[in-house]
C-alpha cells in the first residue's frame, strides 16, 4: 500500500473563520482545538496552536463577556460571601490551588495564558448591568399586556444568557417567548433558535422535539426559504448523535446546494461536506453511494473537501488500499479535531474498512491473507483476525463473503464456494428433499390402507348388533337381513369385546397420520 504524503499543517485561523465570529459554536471548537492540541503537544508547532487557539477563545470570552466561561478554563470561581454578593471581586486561581489539585480536570489554559483578574470582575458588573435593563423591559411589557413587546423582551434575555455562556438560562427564555409567537415567521424564529442552543448544548431530546414541532407547525410559512434545510441539517446532527449513521447520511445528501454558510452557527459548508461524504462511504451501497453522493447533487460540494473527493474517487475505482491510506493519514487528523465526529471516528472507520475489505475479496474465490493485509496495510494475523470477526457476523450492512467463506488456517487464506459448487449443493438438496417427501408419501398412504383395513370389520360386527346390513345405497332392508341372517350366530358378547378393545385401543378414533412417531407430511400436500 502507498502512503500518501503528510497533510499539511493544520491552519486554525482559516478554520474557525468558518463560523459565525459570536456564536457558542466557535468558541466551542475553539477550546476544543486548544485541548486536543495540548494533549498531543508532542512538537512546537503544535503547542503553538493550542496557544493560539486559547488566545482567540478568550479574545471572543472577551468580547462577548462571556466571564463564566473564562473562569471555568482558569478553574476561577465567584466568591461564596454573602457579604461581597454585589461586589465585582471574584477569587483568583492562585487562591485555589489546592481545589486546583484536587480538580479531576486540568486547567491547561494556564500553560499558554496569564490570567486576567480585571476583566471577570469588569464584565460582572456589565453583565449584571445590562440584565436589569432587560428584565425591566420585560416588566413593563408583561404590565402592558404587550404579545409582542414580551417576546421581544424574552428573545433579547435569551440571546443575553446564551452570549454569556449560561445556555439553560438562556434555552428556558427563549422556550417561554414561543407561547406569544402570533405568526409562522416568528414561530421559525424562536424554533430555529432552539435548535441551535439544545445542540450547542448536546441537548438531544430536546432538539428532536423541537425539530419535530417545527416540521409539524411551522415548515410553509416561514419567511426564510432556506429553513427546510436548515432544519433537515439539524436533524442530520441529532442522527449522528445518535449513532444512527445510515439516517444521517441520507439527509446530510440531499441537503441543498443553496445551503452554503447560512448556517455557520452550527455548522459550515465544508462539515455539510465531509460529514456527509464520510457517513455516505460508511454506510450506503455503491449503487446509493453513486446515486446521493458521487453523482449526484451533493457532487458540488466534494470541491471544498479535496482529500475525501479522492477518498471516494479511489472507493470508485475499487482502489481500496488508497482510499484506506488517504483516510488514515489525511482525514483522519481532520475528523478527530472536530467537535461533532471525533467520538465516531472508530466505528465509521470500522465500517468503512470492513466494507473495503467484503468489498475486495467479491470477486475471487480464494485469497492470501497476507496480500489482502499488504493492500490494507495490516500483518497477516491482524488480517486474519479482521476476517473472521467478518465471517462470524455475517458481513456488514447486508454485505458479506459468500456462502461457505472460511479460513484456511494452514495456507492463511480466505475461501469461499465456487458458483458451481453452490449449484451442485442446492441439487443435492433438492434431491434429498425429493426423495424424503416419496418416503414420507408412502408411509402416509400405507398407514391410511392400514387404517380402513382395520376399521372396515367393526363397522360390520356394530351393523349386525342392530339388526342391519348397510346397501350399496346406503339404506337398511329386510332383504339384507335375511340374506345375511347367517351373521347372526356370531356371539353377542364377541361384538361387545371387540366394540370394547377397539374403544380402549383407540384404534379407529386415532389419526392415520400419525402412525409414524417422526414428522410426517400429508400427501395432500404434495
Amino acid at each position: 500500500m502507498t502512503t500518501p504524503s503528510s497533510a499539511p499543517p493544520f491552519d486554525v485561523d482559516a478554520y474557525i473563520s468558518r463560523y459565525d465570529a459570536a456564536s457558542e459554536t466557535r468558541l466551542q471548537r475553539l477550546l476544543f482545538l486548544a485541548h486536543q492540541f495540548h494533549s498531543h503537544a508532542a512538537a512546537v508547532q503544535q503547542q503553538q496552536q493550542a496557544a493560539h487557539a486559547f488566545q482567540l477563545a478568550v479574545s471572543q470570552m472577551k468580547s462577548t463577556g462571556n466571564y463564566r466561561r473564562y473562569l471555568e478554563e482558569f478553574g476561577a470561581t465567584e466568591s461564596s460571601n454573602r457579604s461581597e454578593e454585589h461586589s465585582p471581586e471574584l477569587t483568583s486561581p492562585h487562591r485555589l490551588k489546592e481545589q486546583q489539585q484536587n480538580a479531576p480536570r486540568s486547567h491547561v489554559i494556564q500553560h499558554y495564558l496569564r490570567y486576567d483578574p480585571a476583566f471577570p470582575a469588569e464584565a460582572k458588573a456589565s453583565a449584571q448591568n445590562q440584565l436589569e435593563v432587560l428584565e425591566g423591559r420585560l416588566s413593563t411589557a408583561q404590565s402592558h399586556i404587550n404579545k409582542a413587546s414580551i417576546r421581544t423582551a424574552l428573545l433579547a434575555l435569551g440571546e443575553f444568557h446564551w452570549g454569556r455562556g449560561e445556555l439553560r438560562e438562556g434555552w428556558r427564555r427563549v422556550v417561554r417567548s414561543r407561547e406569544y409567537c402570533m405568526n409562522g415567521v416568528q414561530q421559525w424564529n424562536v424554533n430555529l433558535l432552539l435548535v441551535e442552543m439544545s445542540i450547542d448544548m448536546r441537548d438531544w431530546a430536546n432538539a428532536r422535539d423541537t425539530i419535530a414541532r417545527a416540521e409539524h407547525t411551522v415548515l410553509g410559512e416561514s419567511g426564510d426559504p432556506l429553513f427546510p434545510q436548515k432544519i433537515r441539517v439539524a436533524n442530520a446532527l441529532v442522527h449522528l448523535a445518535e449513532g444512527k449513521y445510515y439516517d444521517a447520511a441520507k439527509l446530510f445528501a440531499s441537503v441543498s446546494l443553496d445551503l452554503t454558510n447560512q448556517f455557520s452557527s452550527v455548522l459550515s459548508a465544508e462539515d455539510l461536506a465531509m460529514y456527509g461524504a464520510l457517513l455516505g462511504l460508511a454506510t450506503l451501497d455503491r449503487e446509493k453511494l453513486h446515486t446521493l453522493v458521487i453523482d449526484g447533487p451533493f457532487k458540488g460540494r466534494l470541491e471544498l473537501v479535496p482529500a475525501m473527493r479522492d477518498v471516494l474517487r479511489h472507493y470508485s475505482l475499487a482502489e481500496y488500499g488508497h482510499c484506506i491510506s488517504i483516510l488514515q493519514h489525511t482525514v483522519r487528523r481532520d475528523i478527530l479535531l472536530d467537535i461533532h465526529l471525533h467520538s465516531h471516528v472508530p466505528a465509521l472507520f470500522e465500517m468503512i474498512r470492513d466494507r473495503c475489505i467484503i468489498q475486495y475479496f467479491q470477486p475471487y474465490l480464494s485469497v492470501s491473507l497476507e496480500k489482502m493485509g499488504k493492500v490494507f496495510g495490516y500483518s497477516e494475523s491482524d488480517m486474519e483476525e479482521i476476517v473472521a470477526k467478518l465471517i462470524i457476523n455475517g458481513g456488514v450492512h447486508g454485505m458479506s463473503f459468500g456462502e461457505g467463506a472460511r479460513i484456511n488456517s494452514l495456507e492463511k487464506t480466505l475461501s469461499v464456494y465456487s458458483t458451481r459448487c453452490v449449484e451442485r449443493k442446492a441439487r443435492r438438496r433438492a434431491r434429498v428433499m425429493a426423495a424424503k417427501m416419496g418416503i414420507n408419501f408412502v408411509r402416509n398412504a400405507e398407514a391410511m390402507i392400514l387404517r380402513l383395513r382395520c376399521i372396515l370389520p367393526i363397522i360390520g360386527v356394530a351393523c349386525l348388533e342392530n339388526g342391519l346390513v348397510m346397501g350399496g345405497s346406503g339404506r337398511s332392508t329386510r332383504a339384507g337381513r335375511a340374506r345375511d341372517a347367517t351373521r347372526k350366530q356370531i356371539p353377542d358378547r364377541m361384538v361387545m369385546d371387540a366394540l370394547d378393545q377397539s374403544e380402549s385401543d383407540g384404534s379407529y378414533t386415532d389419526d392415520a397420520m400419525e402412525v409414524d412417531e417422526h414428522h410426517i407430511a400429508n400427501p395432500n400436500d404434495f
